[in-house]
């Protein structure tokens, strides 16, 4: 019998190629992204960057907008049972339900954006205005996120099926389709505000890619958008408390631009989104390997011991990944924004370190984060999410105007440990071993 802490030949292959994929690819996608980013702060300037940036990072703001299916759609997706004719049924109709509402979901935000469009508004909801073509490009982006959200479930599906590869192929095509993007408009001649698009067009692109491939592989083919069967009101169970955690984590860890666009200097957004760029690095990194666990987590379900010990483990290697991490962005953080701003903006050894803080709490969080997704564990989560979105941006509102860009990273991370990471250590476990006396 095969002993459930230990990973599967399948398993151990699909994390074993992701993370060599992604180690191999991050200096390729480090270069894509920071020379994107390099072209886009001497096209904007020091203050135009910042809203450009903020616009841009809206799937960083509203990845809730999937609603939590996207997780669910996960878990399901490793339930498929590709090597029989017989394939799991439940699972295909819930990702069939779930294209269906998420093209729902973006129909709606799409409209939101011409309503917000058509009333004027966009300027008070950013906080800064570039110009008179700011409508037109924020709800462009904004129509090109809303297509994102039922794109991006290709990915999920693709590591649901042990093709971690693939993803991690995929996720790294994004900057690459950026780049293209952003070299197109320098062609064009346009408006700096336009640029906010090239990312969103670039993480379009690549997931439409990764929908395509994962698919095909999964053998949903176009059956994906069919009707759904005779499983209707439980397909998405579990989704709700998900979605809440999916509100409250980019509530907490992301707002820190909005908190600065409105309570501080343009500066100090610019400063925040060009450290932001470059912790994204390496935060992408630790991130996809994080979310390889989940299906191997659903796979062991009815083995609490073992989960509880695959849980302790990679806990501890992700926080000593992201220690190491952060010693890289304290030392050459500052020195890579100089670089990349052509000496426009100086980032603070204090901003580096505060962003290293943020990525040890958050990677120590990150296999809860994919551990805990029955509905009732979902619930649990969700709690806790919350009190650490009020945390952080009750925090935030207070350090924003007197520390900048510091105040407001230091806020998440302290969030962040208060919230997360001290009752993860706490509850997970007896969490975990609550399966096996429950039905």
């Amino acid at each position: 019998m095969t002993d459930p802490a230990r990973l599967a030949p399948d398993e151990r292959r699909a994390l074993l190629r992701g993370t060599l994929y992604r180690i191999a690819g991050t200096p390729i996608v480090a270069l894509l992204g920071l020379a994107n980013t390099a072209i886009i702060v001497r096209q904007t300037g020091v203050e135009v960057f910042g809203l450009v940036s903020l616009i841009t990072t809206v799937t960083l703001l509203f990845p809730f907008a999937d609603l939590g299916i996207g997780a669910t759609v996960l878990s399901a997706s490793a339930q498929l049972n590709r090597s029989s004719t017989q394939r799991d049924l439940l699972a295909a109709d819930v990702i069939r339900r779930a294209y269906r509402v998420l093209s729902g979901v973006a129909a709606g935000v799409a409209a939101a954006a011409f309503v917000v469009l058509a009333t004027g508004r966009w300027a008070l909801l950013t906080g800064l205005s570039s110009g008179s073509e700011d409508g037109w490009a924020i709800t462009v982006a904004a129509v090109l996120f809303a297509l994102t959200i039922p794109a991006g479930l290709g990915v999920r599906i693709l590591i649901g099926i042990d093709r971690n590869e693939l993803a991690t192929l995929v996720l790294m095509s994004c900057p690459a389709f950026a780049l293209l993007t952003t070299l197109a408009l320098l062609a064009a001649g346009v408006s700096p505000i336009w640029y906010c698009v090239s990312a969103l067009v670039g993480v379009l692109a690549g997931h439409t890619v990764g929908t395509v491939a994962a698919l095909r592989l999964s053998g949903l083919g176009r059956s994906a958008f069919a009707a759904v069967g005779g499983h209707r009101t439980r397909l998405l169970a579990g989704s709700l408390w998900l979605f809440l955690v999916g509100v409250g984590l980019p509530a907490g860890l992301q707002t820190g631009r909005l908190l600065l666009s409105h309570l501080s200097t343009p500066v100090e957004l610019s400063r925040y989104a060009l450290t932001a760029q470059i912790y994204g690095v390496i935060w992408s990194v630790i991130s996809t390997a994080g979310l390889s666990y989940w299906p191997v987590f659903v796979k062991r379900r009815g083995a609490a011991t073992e989960t509880v010990r695959i849980w302790w483990r990679i806990t501890a290697i992700f926080a000593g990944i992201a220690a190491v991490g952060t010693i890289a962005l304290a030392a050459l953080g500052p020195w890579a924004a100089s670089i990349l701003s052509g000496g426009r903006i100086d980032v603070s050894f204090e901003l580096a370190l505060a962003f290293g803080a943020l990525l040890v709490v958050q990677s120590a969080h990150l296999p809860a984060n994919v551990l805990l997704t029955r509905p009732n564990e979902a619930r649990w989560q969700a709690g806790w999410t919350v009190a650490m979105a009020m945390l952080s941006i009750g925090l935030g509102i207070v350090f924003a105007a007197r520390f900048g860009a510091v105040g407001v990273v230091a806020a998440a991370a302290l969030g962040s440990l208060l919230a997360q990471v001290l009752p993860d250590l706490a509850w997970v476990p007896r969490l975990v071993r609550r399966r096996a006396a429950g039905p």
